[in-house]
């Protein structure tokens, strides 16, 4: 796109940086032409490239010359003045140039992305680098064991856009991985002895700068300190590659955002993660001498967590930085590196404004901060469950949900005792459709849960309230003996057996008059953060719904059948168990 004076966008964002202007001011000093035309011949090549990325790397990419611009105004910014002008051509020219390409092995060729998503059979391949690149794919791919797993049930379902998510994921998860080996590969191919000042040949100088920013920052101090480019001209390559590293990651953009998204919600939501950009909160930030000041709405805990664990990678970047730039050295020529040495880097993220978003007519957060997910390996777990004799079936997530609310209510009921107040348990079991998706709800009126005791034991596998320093006060202040019936403590993980997602509403017993404050429970798989927000929930107690998978053990229950499965699975209730299939009555279960 050009301007009525013919200029094009990419001329104009160049004309607005301070480098820039340096850069062809001290060219045109010292008659050199060629430097600033092959700065621009290389950006517009980069721009063009990275057109190719937006078609298989949508979740991963901003779009055309944005990133390198944000790039080039953030190295401005980390750069004081002085330290710009003391800037020689060649390290000007390197860090335009890094800026540019770093990123352009994230735009692989169209053959190589069809053998990735295996829609080209290389078995009758002759290209000998196409079938050593689709044995290098596969080898990759074979790691992601846990997400090959869950292709194969989503195959047994049917769910396409859930496959296809996950399989265009890996494919970009590699081409993430693998870019800065194909940009080194790229620049060679294309700019091979083109990239020069005078007689100095830098194209393996800034291929390497462009391979380190995806490698451990040690890898920086191996580049050569001090690059001879002519007469008294010297570029510092480690200073370039830790300012092409520190600006990649302090711009804050959407691409480094989905690896922990993908994590945190449910793959099975396919609309979750695609939309993920809308979620993508970073609304405003700035630099002082001493931190990076990030601001950011989040509606989701998940993004937040991902906002928070890119400022630890920014926080170590930093510290990186400031080890390289002290740990310089040229010998002789040490006092040449003075100049360098002078950065100064901001020390640390400040992230006293990132958090949740309001709503805006109560004022109150969309959600509660916590980073609260299942501990342990939750992918071994649920192996574990289906796969050995702890579990014999997948309708135990029944057995332990209703094992878990007798549990609550007879506590409940030994608390009250202890007080003097009268107390009836309840349990209802609930089965029914909505929307054409099968539901399994258990709701008691036991203890309830707080944040405490969902931080602490409900998503603790393993560690039971029932054994714990907690429960022992308890009951010793309330002197009382109590005995759960369920034993392993692992219970609400089995439901991830029987479903995608659940959903808890809970409000907790403090003591005779008190009770805590009701708490709204989303759980979007068993790999996932927990969205924890205020609850509506007025009587005491739990609530737990399963929105249940196709092929779940009561799919093809009558009602008697669904009836006869509970008191298979619960033998003689300590109480009555109540149980409601599909809005018909409800059918009482009682001891015999």
């Amino acid at each position: 796109m050009t301007n009525e004076n013919n200029k094009s966008d990419f001329e104009l964002q160049m004309e607005q940086l301070y480098m820039w202007k340096l850069l062809e001011e001290k060219c045109r000093k010292n008659g050199d032409r060629r430097t600033p035309a092959l700065i621009f011949n290389v950006g517009e090549y980069a721009v063009l490239k990275s057109k190719a990325i937006i078609r298989y790397m949508k979740e991963f990419t901003l779009h055309d010359s944005v990133h390198m611009f944000n790039m080039l105004h953030i190295i401005e910014k980390l750069l004081s003045v002085d330290i710009v002008d003391s800037l020689s051509i060649p390290d000007l020219m390197l860090i335009f140039l890094s800026v540019f390409l770093h990123d352009i092995g994230m735009c692989p060729d169209e053959t190589s992305i069809q053998i990735w998503m295996g829609k080209i059979d290389t078995s009758q391949e002759q290209n000998k680098y196409l079938k050593e690149e689709y044995v290098r794919f596969s080898r990759f791919k074979k790691t992601y064991v846990s997400y090959l797993k869950e292709i194969e049930e989503l195959k047994e379902e049917e769910m396409e856009e859930s496959i296809n998510l996950i399989e265009e994921y890996i494919v970009s998860e590699y081409i993430r991985e693998t870019h800065a080996v194909r940009a080194k590969e790229y620049i060679a191919k294309d700019w091979g002895g083109k990239i020069t000042y005078g007689d100095t040949d830098l194209t393996s100088d800034l291929a390497n700068i462009c391979f380190s920013h995806n490698e451990d920052y040690k890898y920086v101090l191996q580049l050569e300190h001090l690059k001879l480019c002519g007469y008294n001209t010297y570029a510092c390559i480690p200073f370039i590659a830790t300012l092409l590293r520190l600006a990649d990651i302090i711009d804050f953009d959407p691409k480094r955002a989905p690896r922990i998204l993908f994590e945190h919600l449910s793959i099975r939501n396919a609309v979750s993660v695609q939309e993920w950009k809308k979620h993508l909160a970073i609304s405003a930030w700035t630099f002082t001498k001493k931190s990076l000041i990030y601001a950011a709405e989040c509606e989701h805990p998940a993004t937040e967590l991902s906002v928070r664990h890119f400022c630890d990678l920014i926080d170590n970047e930093l510290r990186n930085a400031s080890h390289v730039i002290t740990n310089l050295h040229a010998g002789e020529l040490d006092d040449v590196l003075g100049r360098y040495k002078k950065v100064q880097f901001p020390l640390q993220v400040d992230r006293s404004r990132i958090g949740a978003k309001k709503n805006i007519i109560t004022n109150k957060p969309l959600y509660r901060y916590h980073e609260t997910a299942f501990s342990l390996s939750k992918n071994q777990i649920i192996d574990l469950l289906m796969g050995t004799q702890l579990y014999d079936s997948p309708d135990v997530a029944l057995r332990e949900l209703v094992q878990n609310s007798i549990d609550a209510c007879m506590l409940r009921k030994k608390v009250c005792e202890s007080y003097g107040i009268l107390y009836e348990p309840r349990i209802l079991i609930y089965y029914y459709q909505h929307e054409g998706r099968d539901y399994l709800s258990v709701v008691d009126n036991g203890m309830g849960m707080n944040q405490e005791i969902i931080d602490n034991y409900y998503t603790n596998i393993g560690c039971s309230y029932y054994k714990s320093n907690d429960f022992f006060d308890m009951t010793s202040k309330l002197n009382i003996s109590f005995s759960p019936i369920s034993k392993f403590g692992i219970g609400i993980l089995a439901c991830f057996m029987v479903c995608n997602e659940m959903q808890v509403e809970t409000r907790r017993v403090i003591d005779k008059y008190t009770y805590d404050n009701p708490i709204s429970v989303k759980i979007e798989g068993y790999d996932s953060l927990f969205v924890i927000r205020d609850g509506e929930k007025e009587d005491l107690g739990t609530d737990t719904t399963l929105k249940l998978r196709k092929n779940h053990p009561w799919e093809k229950m009558n009602k008697e059948q669904f009836i006869g499965c509970v008191q298979s699975t619960i033998k003689n209730p300590p109480f009555p168990i109540h149980i409601n299939y599909e809005d018909v009555d409800t059918y009482v279960y009682e001891k015999k």
